[in-house]
């Protein structure tokens, strides 16, 4: 491929026109077989669907981007979350003495499987712009279609694994708004009884929440999210910050009356020398570690697409793992602080453990209006996939008027949204065994299993024997995961939660 002065086109440079060409211009992955002749890709094809498919960016990337520090802006944002707020109870129900490794091989797991998603966006970025001419750049210019997760499971496995993965996000996604359909009752039911003396059961304040969500799903655009979700995430930092605030107190105030200037010091090292190494619910803590990656393996590679510059794009892979690893880090003595803090009986919602008070409430309150404006934005691509699915199969196989009012978006939506709730109220006071079995049923797949296969059927023929194993080890060491922790959750369902 060269320009029009004869110069030829690298798509790894970083010059302004292979810069500018990578932004716009990547192949439907429904018109382009890896295995095929790329350089026969129909060029009208290609346009006539990008023509159909102005809004063709994945939803999950809506605003983030461009630039360096922006796209660490968007790993962060990804990661850290309420689910955070989940931790302090998993290493309580484990024990330091597993809880650590659980999560440090599960970021292991986690970073190879990432490391094999950008390989192969790297793979198929590269043949797409090979395969295109410089008349065939031309035409195309002013569209886009950017790489998506869904979209390489496509090129690697076909239509049928890019269902899987997008039904597997959906799933995904649906399960963490069920989670916060109980998270958010559970702390209004608190916060309410020490603001205005409301004793309300929790499943009160469920239906509350319910009735302010169903209409936000009716939100078809998500552009009209985006700026709930700003202020979510302002409130995020501040409930972390006095979390943490309230784990140290904790931890000094019994020894403030004693003059030895570091008692609050030693107070800390003895309740962290007290800390059980092993507990019996261990397996919980699996489903838990994998649920913190839930947003940030749906993000990454159109966050690695968003970086425009080249120096930056070669720079991202090893930036992302320095971020992963620094809120993992930062997870860990969360977690462990706040259970020698708060103790072996810290709930599995940490802010329900936090001392009376007009902080605390404050903390409380917070954390449930970031989640009330997060679930809308949480919620929309799983949504728009659930949505259009029934609504054909409502029109095409039972026969329902295509525009008619059960096969409206919104009537389809609230449905959903109802059922979840319903979900929640029946699940209210099992939420830890709702975590674990979101992230092992529902998380592992698509953390660990799907990305090294896609990197073994991309880029398999240059990679060597030792890579290839490794794909087999990770993505199988998911399935045994997801199948015990599944397993295990299921069985002991019943099984009365020790926190409360």
């Amino acid at each position: 491929n060269q320009d029009q002065g004869g110069r030829t086109l690298d798509p790894l440079s970083s010059g302004p026109e292979e810069n500018e060409f990578r932004r716009r211009v990547t192949p439907s992955a429904n018109k382009v077989d890896s295995k095929s002749d790329l350089s026969s890709i129909n060029v009208n094809n290609i346009t006539n669907e990008l023509e159909e498919n102005d809004e063709v960016e994945d939803p999950h990337a809506f605003g983030l981007g461009g630039n360096l520090t922006s796209t660490i802006m968007g790993i962060i944002k990804a990661m850290v979350g309420p689910a955070i707020l989940y931790l302090p109870h998993g290493f309580a129900t484990c024990g330091y003495a597993l809880a650590i490794p659980i999560l440090a091989v599960a970021t292991s797991m986690f970073l190879y499987a990432a490391q094999c998603l950008l390989d192969a966006w790297k793979a198929e970025s590269l043949k797409a712009y090979e395969a295109i001419n410089e008349e065939q750049q031309q035409t195309i210019a002013g569209r886009s279609r950017a790489l998506t997760y869904p979209e390489l499971a496509n090129r690697a496995m076909g239509l049928f694994g890019q269902r899987i993965v997008e039904i597997g996000i959906a799933l995904m996604q649906s399960g963490v708004c069920l989670t916060y359909l109980i998270f958010v009752p559970k702390n209004l039911q608190i916060s309410m009884r020490y603001l205005a003396n409301i004793n309300l059961d929790a499943r009160i304040w469920l239906i509350i929440m319910v009735l302010i969500e169903v209409p936000l799903s009716w939100i078809n655009d998500i552009r009209k999210l985006t700026c709930t979700n700003f202020s979510a995430n302002v409130l995020i930092l501040y409930g972390l910050m006095l979390c943490m605030g309230f784990a140290f107190d904790e931890a000094m105030h019994e020894s403030m009356d004693v003059e030895d200037k570091m008692a609050w010091y030693k107070r800390i090292l003895n309740r962290l020398t007290h800390l059980e190494p092993y507990k019996s619910e261990w397996f919980l803590f699996i489903g838990t570690s994998v649920l913190l990656f839930e947003g940030s393996i749906t993000l990454l590679v159109p966050l690695q697409e968003s970086v425009i510059l080249e120096e930056e794009r070669q720079q991202f892979p090893t930036v992302y793992r320095q971020v992963i690893l620094s809120i993992i880090s930062f997870y860990v003595l969360f977690g462990i602080t706040c259970w020698a803090s708060f103790g072996s009986n810290v709930h599995t919602v940490l802010t329900t453990s936090l001392p009376s008070g007009m902080f605390a409430t404050s903390v409380q309150m917070a954390y449930s209006f970031a989640v009330i404006m997060t679930f809308p934005l949480q919620n929309f691509p799983a949504l728009e996939i659930a949505t259009k699915s029934i609504s054909f199969t409502l029109v095409e196989n039972l026969g329902f008027k295509k525009n008619g009012f059960f096969t409206k978006r919104y009537v389809i939506s609230s449905v959903l949204v109802l059922s979840l709730a319903i979900v929640a109220a029946t699940t209210m006071d099992s939420l830890d065994k709702v975590v674990s079995l979101m992230g092992a049923l529902l998380g592992c797949p698509i953390a660990f299993v799907v990305p090294p296969i896609i990197h073994t059927k991309l880029c398999g023929d240059g990679s060597s024997r030792l890579r290839l194993i490794c794909n087999k080890i990770v993505a199988t060491a998911g399935v045994l995961a997801m199948v015990l922790a599944s397993i295990a959750t299921v069985v002991n369902w019943d099984k009365k939660e020790d926190t409360g």
